[in-house]
């Protein structure tokens, strides 16, 4: 007898929450009674979501300047350095940090958050202290798959950085460039995008642009922040014919905006899938959820 040995699938499972929105509110609930600051009560009801993946993303909304700076809320974020721990100890492997508060601090702010990611096995993208870091492509392995990741900002509130290559900002060119070099280097690209008109429910013209350059370019999938508002979840075909996930907007995870549409958000989770050296992304599913307030 004809004997074939198939090879077994691969499944590797990705969730990821919205964003990290850390209000005076926020900052307030993590004090300790010496002082500190510690967070771990923000990922209790999400605890079992987060450890039945294997990649878990998060968008850091807020610079991590630390105490250097006063903590402060909008417009003018400031938040504790402690919550990059407290977002490794959560589960959290995958950061974004392009987002338009992350020259809020300047590049002190900057370097302070990297610092403090640098103590965690969190892999971070979109803003950088230097222009090797700019330029070096974020990868990881799981189960035999090289992911890459890249981060991208619409702007940071007209806040100018003191080195073009501090922020990673949405551009044509460079978009083409980066997921030309990290499809060199991996099997699969997935890209955070800081994009959109804030507490809107549907994508902008810049948003559909970049969603369509991405999935030209062969992003596997895009997952936009910022409009602290549900978007839609979207498959969009390539120049190559290719699908990408676009998930436009999944609404805050936590944050101090009190009214009903700012307080609902999502958690996406899909896997990626790889039979007989093919991938792809199965099993899409939207969670609901919403923030919990009390008192002030």
């Amino acid at each position: 007898e004809e004997t074939t040995t198939k090879t077994p699938a691969v499944e590797i499972d990705i969730m990821m929450i919205g964003d990290m929105l850390v209000h005076e509110g926020v900052v307030k609930s993590g004090k300790m009674d010496d002082g500190s600051y510690n967070y771990d009560h923000l990922y209790t009801n999400i605890a079992q979501d987060i450890t039945a993946a294997d990649v878990r993303i998060v968008n850091q909304e807020t610079i991590l300047g630390g105490s250097d700076f006063a903590y402060t809320g909008y417009p003018t974020f400031n938040s504790p350095t402690e919550l990059a721990k407290n977002l490794e100890k959560a589960g959290f492997n995958l950061a974004n940090l392009a987002t338009n508060h992350c020259l809020d601090r300047g590049e002190q702010g900057i370097a302070n958050e990297l610092e403090a990611f640098s103590n965690t096995n969190i892999v971070t993208d979109g803003v950088y202290t230097s222009q090797e870091a700019f330029n070096t492509i974020p990868t990881f392995k799981k189960k035999g798959i090289t992911f890459s990741f890249l981060a991208y900002t619409y702007g940071t509130n007209g806040i100018a950085p003191d080195y073009d290559y501090n922020v990673s900002y949405l551009d044509d060119d460079e978009i083409k460039s980066d997921v030309q070099k990290a499809k060199e280097i991996s099997d699969v690209v997935i890209v955070s995008a800081h994009w959109g008109d804030e507490n809107t429910f549907e994508p902008n013209d810049l948003q559909k642009h970049y969603a369509q350059l991405f999935a030209d370019c062969g992003v596997d999938v895009v997952i936009g922040t910022h409009p602290h508002t549900i978007q839609p979840v979207k498959w969009i075909k390539g120049s190559s014919g290719n699908k990408m996930l676009c998930v436009y907007s999944l609404g805050n995870f936590i944050g101090g905006m009190l009214t009903t549409d700012n307080a609902i958000g999502g958690e996406i989770k899909f896997d990626f899938v790889k039979k007989n050296d093919k991938i792809t992304i199965e099993n899409v599913k939207w969670i609901p959820t919403v923030i919990h307030f009390e008192g002030n």
